[in-house]
């Protein structure tokens, strides 16, 4: 991450490459494809240099090889025989007149296996030179670079049914391009505002920031399963690659994430002339757990609370399913912490339930980015721990660069601890991944609001009230802003809109109270706050809010009282109190930074 030690991320070059092919896992794969049996295939790597490639673990190291390779290592091994096998896996109908492929095996100068590996040895010290001094020529110039960022469009569906089966497709695909970090990708929530839409690749390129688009089709017709995918340049409304792929089964899930799994090497070996960077070898999968998961990531991403729910009550089925599905505890960690911030269960318990089930699928998958993110979210909002909580977000980002709420939460949290470049930056880049995300945005214009930049704190929430009129936060945080420019007529315009819509009245009560303040009706604001928190409506704010309206009405003292108060209920807002605009006047005070401090907070 820019400024944060966690890398940058290099900007896309279009290269012409061959794309790789369909790889073969395991030593089980290779000597199948090979018609012989392991020891045999062992031996020849061993004696004969056939072209086996690893990946490194902790424990032990996984072996795999590509088709074309092997192809190539039997033609020099035997010319007159050639290999006489055919890839087990499917295979793709290319459609690129444009850009004919060079066939592998076709090139004169592999006369012979020594040759092949001293050329491939030199390719690779070439790509890794070359990369470096790019990447770090990029790091010298500027600390946030352009990207070419690709936005996976939700793949058409062409039969009747099952559409979201489809829905995962897209969803594969974007987490699978997504993990390898190689390439920027845009979000699932920004690409689904535009499934069906049908729109001419310029607008699309504009709406979603995106210099490249990945689309295709899904057609089922009995066992008959048919995908296709074209790779588009947005700048120059050409393709780049395009290919179809087909396949008489009965598991069209299995199919898709295989497929999945096809396009996302084609297409990061298209973009980058490299193999994806692999971060986890992924396990079967029971089926019908992938689909409840799913289903609670559709239910997730609508982000409310009956969605909430439903999406807890899927990942729970998903969960008893498979004991062992990793992301079906990640979705119930994150639901929790989104429970916990909306007051929908009790923050402690929502946080610790939350914690649990990240915990658990990390025990289950260690690469899990979505676990870590969750992880990190309730440590430092729950136990206050803010350097391991820092730990856990850095984890999660290397694990998955383009994880929008990892960026988010992340930005979120260093806005809190006044660190606000980097806030802004990773803000920045969550807004770059989901351009068309409400949320992302208004958490931008909040981390622009608590560093002090209201104007462009302004200019973005007017950004996301034209797109979303009705979303609800950009009301409450152009109010703030408002407020703290002393506009309070603007504040207490967007501030009944987010009462009118929600109906918690405290940030309107919260502006008339400042304005009172600011007019020097000090006697009447006091009025307004004991009539707000000794009446029939005062047991329904929390101890935090308490000092908030004691604070701005200069009943310092009282509001000291109140902050000890949240202290003991180890309320998760004062993890905030630090940038909360409401505590500005007193921030500097001898005991409001020894209550931070014992927060644990930078002082």
């Amino acid at each position: 991450m820019k400024g944060l030690g966690v890398g940058v991320r290099p900007k896309i070059r279009l290269v012409t490459a061959v794309s790789p092919a369909t790889r073969l896992t395991g030593w089980k794969e290779i000597a199948s494809y090979l018609g012989r049996d392991a020891r045999t295939v062992q031996l020849w790597e061993k004696q004969e240099e056939l072209p086996i490639h690893r990946h490194t673990h902790k424990s032990r190291a996984s072996v795999y090889a590509y088709p074309a390779e092997l192809d190539a290592w039997l033609q020099l091994r035997n010319p007159e025989k050639g290999s006489g096998n055919e890839p087990q896996a499917p295979k793709a109908e290319s459609d690129a007149e444009s850009e004919p492929e060079p066939q592998t095996e076709k090139l004169p100068l592999f006369r012979s296996p020594g040759i092949f590996w001293l050329l491939a040895a030199a390719m690779l010290l070439v790509g890794i030179l070359g990369a470096g001094f790019w990447m770090d020529a990029g790091r010298k110039t500027s600390p946030k670079l352009p990207t070419a960022a690709l936005a996976v469009l939700p793949f058409e569906n062409l039969s009747s049914s099952q559409d979201f089966l489809v829905d995962g497709l897209t969803d594969g695909l974007i987490a699978d391009l997504g993990r390898t970090g190689q390439i920027q990708v845009i979000s699932r929530r920004s690409v689904m505002h535009l499934k069906g839409q049908h729109l001419p690749l310029p607008q699309i390129a504009s709406e979603l920031h995106a210099s490249l688009v990945l689309e295709g089709t899904v057609a089922r017709s009995g066992d008959q399963v048919r995908i296709t995918a074209q790779l588009l340049d947005t700048a120059n409304d050409r393709s780049l690659w395009n290919a179809s792929y087909s396949r008489k089964t009965t598991d069209q899930l299995a199919f898709q994430d295989e497929i999945a799994a096809t396009i996302a090497a084609a297409v990061i070996g298209k973009l980058t002339g490299t193999e994806p960077v692999q971060t986890r070898n992924s396990p079967a999968v029971n089926p019908q757990a992938r689909l409840a998961y799913l289903t609670g990531r559709y239910f997730w991403n609508q982000r409310d609370e009956p969605g909430l729910r439903k999406a807890i009550g899927y990942f729970q089925q998903a969960a008893a399913i498979d004991p062992h599905y990793a992301p079906a505890y990640a979705g119930l960690a994150d639901s929790y912490n989104l429970m916990a911030v909306w007051g929908t269960l009790p923050a402690g318990e929502a946080f610790s339930r939350s914690k649990a089930a990240a915990k658990t699928a990390l025990s289950i998958d260690p690469a899990s980015a979505e676990a870590y993110n969750s992880l990190a979210f309730a440590t430092y909002r729950q136990d206050w721990d803010f350097a391991r909580a820092d730990q856990y977000f850095q984890k999660a980002i290397e694990l998955n660069p383009n994880c929008v709420s990892a960026h988010q939460w992340y930005g979120e949290f260093l806005g809190d601890m006044r660190r606000f470049d980097a806030s802004i930056n990773e803000l920045l880049e969550a807004k770059e991944l989901d351009p068309l995300s409400a949320m992302a945005g208004s958490d931008l214009a909040d981390g622009y609001l608590h560093a002090g930049r209201y104007a462009e704190a302004e200019a973005e929430l007017k950004r996301i009230q034209n797109l979303y009129p009705d979303f609800v936060p950009a009301h409450l945080y152009l109010s703030g802003v408002y407020s703290a420019l002393s506009n309070f007529t603007a504040a207490e315009i967007e501030a009944q809109a987010y009462f009118q819509r929600t109906g918690d009245q405290a940030p309107l009560q919260m502006v008339r109270i400042q304005r009172q303040v600011a007019t020097g009706s000090l006697d009447q604001a006091r009025r307004v706050v004991s009539l707000l928190l000794n009446g029939k409506s005062g047991s329904s704010f929390s101890a935090y809010q308490k000092a908030q309206f004691y604070f701005a009405s200069r009943q310092n003292d009282a509001g000291y009282a109140a902050l000890e108060d949240a202290y003991r209920e180890r309320s998760w807002w004062l993890v905030t109190m630090l940038v909360d605009p409401g505590f500005s006047a007193v921030r500097n005070e001898p005991r409001f930074r020894n209550l931070a401090r014992r927060v644990g907070l930078p002082v």
